[in-house]
């Protein structure tokens, strides 16, 4: 019983190291976001992971927020700036013109 107190208590110590060590699980988005990108091609965003910025080109015209999280749309790529429009989940927008979006929650 003694050599197992510690080989138990070692893996013990081992297994919260590495749980502290792993990085948490992305969340994403739930849904879809669509939007034209610049040729009028409809496009398609699906599930979004939060808080990164999908670069989209030249997108514009229509644009439909069919996730659970706010849409963030930024004029310059990267999503440099501030936001230029927020669509709310559920929103959509018919003048939208963009280069980069990003999900919040």
């Amino acid at each position: 019983m003694r050599g197992r107190v510690p080989a138990i208590l070692g893996s013990l110590a081992a297994s919260a190291v590495l749980a502290l060590a792993l990085p948490g699980a992305a969340h994403a988005a739930q849904g879809a976001f669509q939007y034209r990108a610049q040729s009028g091609v409809p496009e398609l965003l699906n599930n979004p992971v939060d808080n990164q910025c999908y670069n989209v080109g030249n997108a514009g015209g229509s644009v439909r927020n069919d996730t659970n999280r706010h849409a963030e749309l930024y004029a310059a790529p990267g999503c440099q700036g501030d936001a230029i429009q927020t669509l709310n989940p559920g929103d959509d927008s018919d003048w939208s013109e963009f280069q980069g979006v990003r999900f919040t929650r």
